[in-house]
């Protein structure tokens, strides 16, 4: 009964690097003064497809003038929410208050707001403060509950025999 998939994925994108990481103090490439950046910038080619890393559903969907752009939050529990920025647009269907599930295109890399080439930058969040997502240890997939293992179990069963028949 306990579910080996993860609560989220490890990165939202094929990419090529990471162009910059979590820090405290970056020197801003644009700006050209010292701030901090709260997330992890995947460099990617333009139009490159964005997933989202685990299920959820979308929160907040937009364009920030500070500097990320294109952007759209999930919140995926009462704990854990993530932030996609700099997107060149959204995939069909995409607006606040829709669910997503784990792997779902959300989106396109992309260069708006601040930036200076296509890239993803990426925020993972915990009880609403920013964490590095490369140092996330994500937790398991909740199991089935006890009440419904009886059924579970006969479920499995059955299908694992028509399979049999296969």
């Amino acid at each position: 009964g306990n579910s080996l998939r993860k609560a989220f994925l490890k990165a939202p994108l094929r990419f090529s690097r990471i162009s910059s990481g979590f820090s405290s103090s970056r020197m801003h490439p644009v700006l050209k003064i010292r701030r901090p950046h709260h997330g992890v910038d995947y460099a990617a080619a333009a139009g490159t497809p964005v997933h989202t890393v685990g299920d959820g559903v979308v929160s907040r969907k937009g364009y920030q003038n500070s500097g990320g752009g294109n952007y759209l939050t999930i919140k995926h529990n009462s704990v854990y929410s993530t932030t996609y920025m700099h997107l060149r647009g959204y995939a069909k269907g995409i607006k606040t208050g829709v669910y997503v599930k784990q792997g779902d295109v959300i989106g396109y890399v992309g260069s708006t707001g601040l930036a200076t080439g296509p890239h993803l930058d990426f925020r993972f969040y915990k009880n609403g403060s920013a964490v590095n997502p490369l140092k996330v240890e994500a937790p398991p997939v909740e199991p089935i509950h006890e009440e419904n293992q009886v059924a579970y179990r006969m479920v499995r069963a059955v299908t694992m025999a028509m399979l049999k028949l296969l």
